[in-house]
């Protein structure tokens, strides 16, 4: 083999190299662990972590009534967390909103409004939770929140 030949297939071998996920690319990674609420699972459905990756890539998993979840194909590097469990009852509300009379009516009574998460609302934003997670190939990360009890 020539030289030029050579060096035209290490070319392309660098370049195959960096379309593979080598060179550049960060790399995904998975991460696991349990999210607790004042020390215990808390065993309510729609519960999500959310890792948000630097570049702003979101990788969402669900909780499970233990409070263990598994999240795959997390960017790897720094990324920001939020962890929320979403309210029936404000969903449910916002469903029957719709169907109310106006509070303008007389005789109407405003109900106090409903909060959106079961859990405090600053572990639902990565911008005020307070959790961050370096991600590797397999990390484990373990969330507790605070709060007040919930009924």
């Amino acid at each position: 083999m020539d030289y030029l030949t050579r060096r035209s297939l290490f070319a392309l071998s660098a370049f195959a190299l960096s379309l593979s996920g080598f060179g550049c690319s960060p790399g995904k990674g998975e991460v696991s662990g349990k999210v607790t609420y004042n020390g215990a699972p808390l065993d309510k459905p729609n519960g999500n972590i959310v890792f948000v990756s630097s570049g702003g890539i979101q990788v969402v998993a669900p909780i499970a009534a233990d409070g263990t979840y598994r999240a795959a194909d997390v960017l790897r590097g720094d990324s920001k967390v939020a962890v929320y469990y979403l309210n029936p009852k404000f969903q449910d509300s916002a469903k029957q909103s719709k169907r109310l009379p106006s509070l303008k009516e007389p005789g109407v009574v405003p109900h106090p409004p409903i909060a959106p998460f079961l859990t405090p609302e600053k572990y639902a934003s990565v911008d005020t939770s307070g959790f961050a997670v370096k991600v590797e190939a397999n990390t484990s990360f373990n969330a507790d929140l605070t709060g007040p009890p919930i009924k």
